[in-house]
């Protein structure tokens, strides 16, 4: 083969790769970061120091944690971060693992087990998060938002004095480049991009249900489009949140970028909670 027959076939590859859905949103990754995290003003420090908050989680929870502790860190801020599955006695953020990873049902059980066995005593919010693994192409995404609304509202129903706070599951960053652009070619869905469709779906229920009561820290949104950019994906002809390539080095977790982001706007999120007024 002569050098202009390789160079025209790479060419005809470069414009059919174009042509692709998704390829717009795979190249949106090359484009510089938009500095989006802030100096935490006073305020929002204060409302920490003044509430109690309970934080059910597993591996990206402690990725939020690391991230808030980071923040504190650099402002010269104390703040109240307890492992614990008691009743919170100081105001912070009490947090605590709940069930298995892989395993939605047994963190929407075990976090109510520990809520009902009074580790949310006292608090003016408790959050519960599922994980990107808990999900992949298999999962019944409506079937564990469901529960997910349920096993909330039944503890807000059993403990008035607390807020209970929805949290839209975390994504993946998704499969890009050459082979998720031959894997188009072929019909087939490049890796991640159906399992980030059944954290969608699950993510749409929670929305429909909590947005507009102020009971939802939306995660996935955060991470979807915080770089200053939309991180999206065609599946099937929808647009499909990804979690942008800059905030993670593994693809599912946060990196220090990604933490310090979410955790600033975890803190914001607070800020625009009313404080009990109730006596603790």
């Amino acid at each position: 083969m002569t050098t202009r027959n390789v160079c025209g076939g790479w060419l005809l590859a470069a414009l059919i790769m174009q042509a692709l859905p998704g390829y717009a949103e795979s190249k949106q990754g090359e484009t510089s970061m938009t500095e989006t995290t802030q100096k935490i003003s006073a305020s929002e420090w204060q409302a920490l120091e003044k509430k109690r908050v309970v934080f059910g989680h597993q591996s990206v929870g402690w990725n939020i944690l690391n991230g808030l502790e980071r923040l504190a860190a650099r402002q010269g801020i104390k703040i109240n971060i307890h492992e614990q599955r008691t009743a919170p006695v100081l105001t912070g953020i009490s947090h605590f693992t709940i069930g298995k990873n892989g395993d939605p049902m047994s963190k929407i059980q075990d976090f109510a087990a520990a809520i009902d066995a009074g580790a949310a005593q006292g608090a003016d919010a408790a959050l519960m998060k599922l994980c990107y693994v808990d999900f992949d192409a298999t999962t019944d995404a409506r079937q564990v938002a469901d529960s997910y609304i349920a096993s909330l509202e039944s503890l807000a129903q059993r403990h008035p004095d607390t807020s209970f706070v929805a949290v839209t599951a975390p994504l993946m960053a998704v499969q890009t480049g050459p082979k998720a652009w031959t894997k188009r070619l072929m019909g087939k869905q490049p890796r991640g991009y159906l399992d980030n469709a059944r954290r969608a779906e699950f993510n749409t229920r929670l929305r429909e249900r909590f947005l507009a009561t102020g009971r939802l820290f939306d995660l996935a949104r955060i991470e979807t489009e915080s770089t200053g950019k939309l991180c999206t994906v065609d599946v099937e002809g929808k647009a499909v949140e990804a979690l942008c390539p800059e905030l993670t080095d593994d693809g599912g977790h946060l990196n220090e970028r990604g933490q310090e982001l979410v955790a600033n706007a975890l803190l914001n999120f607070i800020d625009s909670l009313p404080a009990k007024q109730t006596p603790k």
